[in-house]
């Protein structure tokens, strides 16, 4: 009687185990190598993070029914967000200082409700008024700014965060408050 329990119970004990580790594996892995562990900081505030320091230093908006709006061609029913990030890399990486991905959240509270990526490359006729670097720049050593555009719906909400991520820091990111 008992030879007949000892494969039942091995698969009993066996079966959850193996998943269990499976499911470790692969999407522990997973959550290790993508930005799931937000780093907040408050508007205005600077922080210092993979060993350079990170601001926000502006932030505007163009709404596509202005007269401005309209002379860059912005779609109708949305806004361009352009945000102005101070970068002070103090330590570089194989002589190169940090290179980034910038993405704008819609938040609610903690919570992510929409992203959107820039819009360097959509189609809109828009330049910065003053030279900036595009996104992050390795090959900028010392002290610089670089700006982010962003076309978002206009009924996106008010409560908005730039989201900074540097390969070297993952799973951690930065979600600047704007």
């Amino acid at each position: 009687m008992i030879r007949r329990w000892v494969p039942v119970l091995a698969v009993v004990v066996l079966l959850p185990l193996t998943i269990g580790i499976t499911f470790q594996n692969e999407w522990g892995s997973y959550y290790q190598n993508r930005p799931s562990q937000p780093v907040d900081v408050a508007k205005g505030d600077r922080v210092e993070f993979g060993g350079t320091g990170w601001q926000v230093t502006e932030v505007s908006t163009t709404e596509a029914s202005s007269a401005s709006g309209e002379e860059i061609g912005l779609p109708a029913h949305t806004r361009l967000v352009t945000v102005t990030v101070q970068v002070s890399p103090d330590e570089l990486i194989d002589g190169l200082s940090p290179y980034c991905m910038a993405s704008l959240q819609e938040m609610a509270g903690d919570r992510v409700l929409r992203s959107w990526d820039d819009a360097t490359f959509a189609d809109i006729d828009y330049a910065p008024e003053e030279p900036l670097e595009w996104g992050c720049t390795p090959e900028t050593t010392s002290l610089y700014e670089f700006g982010a555009w962003f076309v978002i719906p206009d009924d996106a909400g008010e409560q908005l965060s730039l989201s900074l991520e540097v390969s070297e820091q993952q799973p951690r990111y930065l979600r600047l408050a704007l």
